[in-house]
């Protein structure tokens, strides 16, 4: 099967598992899958095509149907490797994936030390990465909203590819703070090239000129808040969607004031859980954008974490992932509560 083949394959396989094909949307380099819509069936998928090799960095594996896909695939003869989290909770959470793994001949390594493993990117044949805001751990499914971007952009593949070569090859006593690969539109954490990611999502933010679309899990840099605060000074229509937690109040009240909508979801195993990373730019307009990927909008996951994420542009062939994303936003924004101060 060719790479398009498969690549086509994927997308029946995730519209089929969502019901909507507008849940997935292909355009130039760029696939985007919106979970928990699409399911990951498509990422199954992808694992089960594999033909030479798969290379996996992961913040949480557990997640058993992907682990005995991987495994399967070594049974084939595709070199896989895994390069998981060990700063997170002391490797426990991912310890039984780790053992699985190696046992079933899968290459496994804990990440470089020094640092959170927070990125969640899987590159298949060296031809194809997925950037992902979705940890592998299969509870989280159903209830929380993730996306991924599949990208075939050769040059950003190479990037992205190297730069997990150089951790592997650095392993747990490592601190490859310098081994990231740059490459245009991809955004590195930590970065070693012009600037840091917290530099980059601010220059997102203060690029909007008519609205800008925010989203995270997270909400604690104060260099995010308040130029999104300054967004919405300066007259850009600002929204802000997370899910509710006192730890963001602070940040809440500073945007709030300047003008931002904050609508949030409740935290609760009954409502939509926003773990998705997301700016948006200047929706429905020629200069629209998109920033997606592992970046929380914290000082330490924006300067310290092993993190990645991408910016997308109507002009360089992202509008319809750009589309797509922008109308699950406006769904989930009109479907979450008003925030209000405490």
């Amino acid at each position: 099967m060719t790479a398009c083949a498969v690549l086509v394959a994927i997308a029946c396989t995730c519209a089929a598992a969502s019901g909507s094909v507008g849940r997935v949307s292909a355009t130039s380099y760029y696939r985007l899958v919106q979970y928990p819509d699409a399911g990951f069936a498509g990422f199954y998928a992808q694992i089960a095509h594999a033909r030479r090799s798969i290379d996996m960095e992961m913040y949480e594996l557990d997640d058993s149907t992907a682990e005995q896909g991987l495994a399967a695939a070594a049974a084939r003869g595709v070199r896989v490797r895994v390069l998981l989290d060990k700063a997170f909770s002391g490797a426990r959470a991912n310890r039984s994936a780790a053992t699985y793994l190696a046992a079933h001949g899968v290459a496994v390594k804990w990440a470089p030390a020094g640092y959170i493993f927070h990125i969640k990117t899987t590159t298949f044949d060296a031809q194809t990465s997925d950037i992902s805001t979705a940890n592998l751990v299969s509870k989280y499914y159903p209830t929380t909203r993730d996306a991924e971007i599949i990208d075939t952009n050769p040059p950003q593949v190479r990037a992205i590819q190297q730069t997990f070569s150089n951790d592997w090859t650095a392993g747990a006593s490592g601190t490859p703070r310098s081994q990231t690969v740059q490459s245009s539109g991809l955004i590195w954490s930590p970065n070693t090239g012009s600037g840091t990611a917290e530099a980059a999502l601010v220059k997102q933010i203060t690029a909007a000129r008519s609205t800008i679309e925010f989203e995270s899990e997270e909400l604690a840099d104060p260099a995010i808040y308040q130029a999104l605060a300054a967004d919405a000074s300066r007259g850009v229509r600002c929204r802000v969607l997370m899910t509710r937690s006192s730890d963001w109040y602070s940040a809440f009240g500073v945007v709030a004031k300047a003008g931002c909508l904050v609508h949030v979801f409740p935290d609760s195993s009954k409502a939509l859980y926003i773990h998705e990373k997301l700016i948006l730019d200047d929706q429905g307009t020629a200069r629209e954008s998109m920033l997606i990927g592992s970046q929380n909008a914290s000082i330490t996951s924006l300067t310290r974490n092993r993190e990645l994420g991408i910016l997308l542009t109507r002009a360089a062939g992202g509008a319809d992932v750009i589309t797509a994303a922008s109308a699950t936003f406006d769904s989930d924004f009109g479907h979450a509560s008003i925030w209000t101060q405490p």
